[in-house]
């Protein structure tokens, strides 16, 4: 199973300020740093801005390492 790590975001989006793995081992890209990200009872990760749920904005991959999908969220580092 693959981990992530920050090689998730070499041809992501400039948008994208965080990456987390699901419990189905998709990876999913964020506009939010993971500190703005939760989980929810269908154990998916989602962020809530305002009335508007923006969950799960975008899927670059799966078949992730999900043993511990909970703590998967990272924020993109920038140089």
């Amino acid at each position: 199973m693959k981990q992530l790590t920050q090689a998730i975001f070499k041809d992501a989006p400039d948008w994208v300020k965080s990456a987390a793995v699901d419990s189905t081992g998709d990876v999913y890209f964020y506009a939010v740093p993971k500190k703005e990200l939760s989980f929810d009872s269908d154990e998916c990760w989602w962020v809530y801005l305002g009335k508007e749920d923006n969950s799960r904005t975008y899927s670059p991959c799966g078949d992730y390492d999900v043993s511990d999908w909970q703590n998967s969220a990272i924020d993109r580092e920038f140089n």
